[in-house]
């Protein structure tokens, strides 16, 4: 019994589990538990609008054709999720026995490694047109080109944030790594536009839609006082750098072109961060100590990678 080569038989008693709950008889429902499940990237690549079992069949096959993501077979998500949900009966020592030591989900010390190409979406919002935003997109742009392996983070760009771009964006692109460029105001919030006018985006608000898509494992808030946004999220986002205190447009796109240049040549979240420290450091800016890595619990960020 192996959850990597299922038998004909294996694959009739998974499809038959799934296709009795409730969690996949609608579109609704299958969405939401795709996602909950750690299956957002694969939403896109089963039709949804199928009758119960030849959906939950077609997912299975998708998954197991994928293959292994981050040590282990992406159907493993899946199988445990579905057991999860299930009280004690046999159809749950079933799914025991084919996750065998993929019955748990990996050790919180365990390396964190996205070896498949990541996006990384750079969001800019400049409602005081007083910030060197494209400036910061260039350098951050060649200093991944610069690294060792520039063709595994993919660099998206988006400007004029707009309040209603947060969901467009992120269903958009699925980024594994979010960047933000812009102004932070005082109760640690985020300043976008809305209708014309510049508004701060709920702390709330946003960590639930990213608690929702779950599927960022990195956040980058490059803004004045973002200690309170970086906190919120990083209980959905496995790391997080937000800023205790205000920090100078040429400061943040030092730490930016550095850190991101560490993430391309393979090195994990938290070295990358000091990378960043240090090359504000090596050009004397106070900022060094403004800024702060936050980790989802259970994330050592020594051990997330993303090259």
């Amino acid at each position: 019994m192996s959850i990597e080569k299922l038998t004909t038989e294996e694959y009739r008693r998974l499809v038959e589990i799934m296709a009795d709950m409730r969690a996949w008889q609608s579109i609704e429902h299958r969405l939401l538990n795709m996602n909950l499940a750690g299956l957002n990237r694969f939403i896109g690549r089963v039709n949804h609008d199928l009758d119960p079992r030849v959906f939950c069949g077609a997912l299975i096959a998708e998954l197991q054709t994928f293959g292994r993501q981050d040590g282990e077979p992406v159907l493993a998500r899946l199988v445990r999720y579905v057991r999860d949900s299930l009280g004690e009966s046999a159809d749950r020592e079933f799914l025991d026995r084919l996750l065998g030591q993929y019955s748990s989900a990996p050790s919180a010390g365990a390396p964190i490694r996205h070896m498949d190409v990541s996006a990384l979406l750079f969001l800019s919002a400049n409602p005081r047109y007083d910030l060197q935003l494209e400036r910061e997109m260039r350098e951050v742009d060649r200093a991944i080109r610069s690294a060792r392996y520039r063709d595994r983070l993919k660099l998206e760009k988006q400007t004029d944030l707009q309040l209603d771009d947060w969901q467009a964006h992120l269903l958009r692109f699925k980024p594994r790594i979010v960047h933000f460029s812009g102004h932070g105001d005082e109760q640690g919030s985020i300043v976008v536009m809305d209708n014309g006018r510049p508004v701060s985006v709920p702390i709330r608000a946003l960590r639930d839609l990213f608690g929702t898509l779950r599927c960022t494992s990195l956040v980058v808030l490059n803004s004045c006082f973002s200690q309170p946004l970086a906190e919120a999220l990083s209980e959905v986002v496995d790391v997080v750098v937000g800023t205790g205190d205000a920090i100078h447009d040429d400061a943040a796109i030092e730490f930016a072109k550095a850190f991101y240049r560490g993430l391309a040549s393979g090195e994990s979240a938290l070295t990358s961060f000091s990378l960043g420290v240090n090359a504000l450091d090596l050009r004397r800016y106070p900022e060094s100590a403004v800024l702060m890595p936050f980790t989802r619990q259970g994330v050592d960020a020594a051990q997330v990678f993303f090259c």
